[in-house]
């Protein structure tokens, strides 16, 4: 039994892969990563400017975008 599996043609073949159209999609998702991320960069550097001159930084992030505050203490 086993010998006649090992000898029988294989009735699997992976699928070819071709493409043929634009990665529009991916561009979009890439610039919109890289936006929320520089977004995200300055608010972590105003809470640290905030913390350094002796306020209390607050960053926030709802579907609106980001909220940083700044309070005196």
């Amino acid at each position: 039994m086993g010998t006649a599996l090992a000898l029988a043609d294989p009735s699997y073949s992976a699928p070819a892969l071709a493409y043929s159209g634009e990665l529009a999609e991916s561009e979009d998702v890439i610039w919109w990563v890289v936006v929320v991320g520089f977004a995200y960069a300055v608010a972590l550097a105003y809470v640290a400017w905030c913390r350094h001159n002796g306020g209390d930084g607050e960053i926030s992030f709802g579907w609106s975008g980001f909220k940083v505050v700044c309070r005196s203490r």
